[in-house]
């Protein structure tokens, strides 16, 4: 089983002035319902790392749903991306299951331009689909 729902919208950037790297999956750009947020500090600092604040933060649905880390793989295919979440993350952004689909048109992800930022936000976490032609 798995939470699932389509993101007419997708924004992903590295933002150098607040040194923070973003990625986000939303049902509508302007008022969404449903959306995935991740953000993730570009060069963390001592107390970040003390704290658990260089880990990715995530955001599912609404601000009281967040935390730090909880990811344990990210599988881009063509026309969707699966976030695998441990327990401790389901629990806390309030997940109907472990797995969180995001269809989306696989023309609006522009792989081709953003697959670095996708790569530096889940590093070793991150599988792209060979079906995605991008390997």
């Amino acid at each position: 089983m798995m939470s699932t729902f389509t993101a007419n919208f997708i924004y992903a950037q590295a933002d150098d002035e607040n040194d923070v790297l973003m990625i986000g999956f939303a049902d509508d750009q302007y008022d969404p319902q449903a959306y995935i947020l991740f953000q993730q500090t570009m060069h963390p600092d001592e107390q970040d790392l003390a704290l658990g604040f260089d880990k990715i933060h995530i955001t599912y649905n609404d601000e009281s749903q967040s935390q730090y880390g909880g990811i344990e793989k990210v599988l881009l295919k063509p026309g969707s991306i699966e976030i695998s979440l441990d327990e401790e993350a389901v629990e806390a952004l309030a997940c109907e299951a472990a797995v969180v689909r995001v269809n989306f048109d696989p023309g609006a992800l522009k792989l081709e331009e953003r697959r670095e930022l996708f790569e530096q936000m889940f590093g070793e976490l991150l599988e792209i689909d060979a079906e995605a032609g991008l390997l």
